[in-house]
């Protein structure tokens, strides 16, 4: 074997982490990646030993032990392997498990962390080697472990209650209780009728609209056009007072810097981009090194990037705009754990032209907020000056009217400055009204009544419901992204444009959850658990009576479940206005793992059913609801030649024989009547692998037309660039077959 040309091993999860690192580093180190997790819980089975204190039955991941083979060969012969994994409770898991799978002795390696991905960083790192933090581990491993546990053994009661392939993890079945609760909330809701009122004010040299804020000195509720009749005569016409003139000035404080939940948020807010988008954009920026480490929940900055912000705050804005003082914030948790500081750039000096060309366009605008929110967290306030005016009337009807406006004006910009355009904010709409005085009197001309309806509260979006999440102490910022992710790819929520919205079945679950394991998704008890892993990592809680306090509890609940809950009882959501097609009996409205249906009361006892609509299930659909000019209409059934009947199934419409499916299996496609250009057979419309309808031969598989949708200019361009592509490849390969004939 060839001697190697470096004396040293780092160790990092992901190759773009390799090398941004190795820039750093001279010749005497050489930096490889495990490509994230080399060992973990197996996929399949329980993979805990419950009987021998929980020890988790840790694994290869498939498809790793070749790069831990790799990762061996690279082993330095005489010198030190540094592991340079994340600065969290993930990476410390991850190089425990690196060093046991190297087979490494403790004198082997040091464990090395950083906050950012700088040569002063990595290198300091370097020169204050450690240990791992066996807490750290611990506290890992009994997350994954309960998470396992939950997981498993409720998810296979679920299978028995409801359906197979039905999941409930810890964290994000409470996630899902809080969009189901305010689901709930919106469909019991009520609208109720309420009136704005504007006031149009004269007093022959000015004008003004105020609008109506109190009656009798009393929010003004004005609920219905007869009411709002009843305020139009009592006050058009009248001589209203100004009776208050209340001018103040405000200062509107800074932002702290961002943290792994602010970020998520500003994102998704200012952006559209999804939880999972942003960390992503934000991982790829970190392992470039243009930001400090983005799993955080620490508002904290260290003495330098405080001193670098004001530097760049003085020569980009000038002297006013910084405090005398630095700014300070206060962390909100108790632990503020997982990193040291908030979000940052490491360098403010970097230009976004140069993030844009390394990371991309998502990376540009990701950076940019960052930096902007790192410049303005040490600015000074924003002043405003607010000025309030009050207008009085006893009206007609004898009560006493009061109309109010408002109007303000920015003095001093501050720490929006660097935000830049104009969010509305500096306005100066007290231009109208400063020379109002009190005693000054207008005249009421007209009342501009405008009826409104109250609205529930909103949906969650992914940026709400991370502020819920971090609220409430459920989850930890780096389980923000995959929490929402997974409840998403489970089917318990879809998402509409931004917000998210809880499917029948996520309702479902989450009842059952609530009725018969209310304690394992409570707010409270979730956010204790939380707590418990923190103090698993300072050492203060020990791992196995930990586990013990959530498993033995939990175990004896499912006992009782699986015991008195029955599997009808839970799919029943309400009683039908129907009657059973079959036996007459009444029905009743339950979830089926496609969806809603209609089932008798009766059954298993009789089996007659409707779909959600009232329809009997396999009836047959209208003939005026198929375009007869596009498709074609058969005639007779091809196996037993009696009438066919079209129906619609999971994968589309089709036609079936009268008698199907009891007595005959005779089935139809949905033929267009466009022909097939290379054998004649009729087209037909088909649903791919993944779920999207295209349009091929009937004659398949002894014909694979494909007929060619209508791409746009873009996709042109790009499928003329893969077959400039193809041609030089083959152009080249041609080259390279003439050269060979020649040698």
């Amino acid at each position: 074997m060839a001697k190697k040309s470096y004396k040293n091993l780092v160790l990092v999860e992901s190759p773009a982490k390799a090398k941004t690192i190795e820039k750093y580093l001279g010749q005497d180190y050489k930096v490889k990646a495990t490509m994230g997790h080399i060992i973990d819980l197996p996929s399949k089975g329980l993979s805990v030993d419950v009987e021998n204190k929980y020890e988790p039955d840790f694994a290869v991941i498939k498809g790793k032990k070749k790069i831990i083979n790799e990762l061996q060969k690279h082993l330095p012969e005489n010198g030190k392997v540094y592991l340079a994994m994340d600065p969290d409770r993930e990476g410390e898991a991850i190089a425990y498990h690196a060093a046991n799978a190297l087979k490494l002795e403790d004198s082997d390696y040091s464990r090395i962390t950083f906050n950012e991905i700088t040569k002063t960083a990595v290198n300091s790192a370097i020169k204050k080697p450690g240990k791992i933090d066996k807490d750290l581990v611990e506290a890992q491993f009994a997350r994954r472990v309960l998470d396992r546990l939950v997981g498993y053994k409720v998810s296979a009661l679920l299978w028995k209650k409801m359906w197979y392939g039905l999941s409930a993890g810890r964290v994000q079945s409470v996630a899902l209780r809080l969009l189901v609760e305010r689901e709930r909330l919106i469909q019991k809701f009520v609208p109720k009728e309420y009136w704005d009122i504007l006031g149009k004010f004269a007093d022959g040299k000015s004008k003004l609209e105020a609008e109506l804020s109190k009656i009798n000195d009393k929010k003004a509720k004005v609920e219905s056009e007869k009411e709002a009749k009843t305020v139009e005569k009592s006050v058009v016409g009248k001589k209203f007072k100004i009776i208050d003139v209340n001018k103040r000035e405000v200062s509107r404080r800074t932002y702290p810097p961002y943290t792994t939940s602010t970020l998520q948020q500003a994102a998704n807010n200012l952006m559209g981009f999804s939880s999972k988008r942003t960390m992503a954009v934000a991982q790829r920026l970190y392992q470039a090194g243009y930001i400090t480490y983005m799993r955080t929940d620490s508002v904290h900055l260290s003495k330098g990037a405080v001193d670098a912000a004001r530097q760049a705050v003085k020569a980009k804005f000038g002297e006013k705009y910084i405090p005398k003082k630095p700014n300070y914030f206060k962390n909100k948790s108790r632990l503020a754990q997982e990193a040291h500081e908030a979000i940052r750039p490491t360098d403010l000096s970097t230009s976004l032209d140069e993030v844009k060309s390394k990371i991309g366009k998502d990376g540009g605008k990701l950076y940019d907020l960052i930096k902007k929110r790192t410049l303005a967290c040490q600015m000074v306030p924003k002043k405003i000056e607010l000025a309030t005016v009050t207008l009085q009337v006893e009206g007609a009807d004898g009560r006493v009217y009061e109309f109010k406006l408002t109007g303000q004006k920015v003095l001093f910009d501050g720490w929006k400055r660097v935000w830049g355009g104009d969010d509305g904010s500096s306005k100066d709409t007290l231009q109208e009204i400063k020379d109002l005085k009190e005693g000054m009197e207008f005249t009421c001309e007209e009342l501009v009544m405008e009826q409104k309806w109250t609205k529930p509260k909103a949906r969650y979006t992914e940026a709400s419901l991370v502020k819920a999440l971090e609220k409430y102490g459920v989850g930890r910022p780096s389980t923000y992204s995959s929490i929402i992710s997974t409840i998403i790819s489970r089917g318990y929520v879809v998402k509409d444009r931004r917000n998210l919205i809880p499917t029948d079945v996520g309702m479902v679950v989450v009842g059952f959850l609530e009725k018969n394991f209310g304690k394992f998704v409570d707010y409270d008890y979730t956010a204790k658990v939380e707590e418990d892993l923190d103090k698993i990592a300072e050492g203060k809680v020990e791992y196995v009576p930990f586990i013990d306090g959530q498993y033995k509890p939990m175990m004896e609940v499912i006992g009782k479940v699986d015991k008195s809950v029955d599997k009808q009882d839970v799919l029943v959501l309400d009683d039908s206005e129907y009657k059973c097609p079959k036996c007459g009996a009444k029905t009743i409205v339950k979830l089926g793992r496609y969806g809603k249906f209609i089932s008798c009361s009766k059954f298993p006892e009789c089996d007659g059913m409707l779909d959600i609509e009232g329809k009997e299930v396999g009836a047959g659909i209208s003939i005026d609801k198929i375009d007869t000019d596009k498709y074609q209409v058969p005639k007779k059934c091809p196996k037993c030649e009696k009438k066919l009947i079209l129906k619609e199934g999971r994968y589309g419409k089709y036609w079936a024989c009268e008698d199907y499916p009891k007595e005959c299996k005779g089935t139809v496609p949905m033929l267009l009547k466009e022909e097939c250009p290379e054998c004649g057979e009729a087209l037909v419309e088909r649903k791919g692998k993944w779920g999207k309808m295209f349009i091929g031969c009937s004659g398949y598989p002894d014909c694979r037309y494909i007929k060619k949708s209508k791409k746009s200019k873009r996709s042109k361009k790009s499928s003329k660039k893969s077959k400039s592509k193809s041609k030089s490849k083959s152009r080249s390969k041609k080259k390279s077959k003439k050269s060979g004939k020649k040698k």
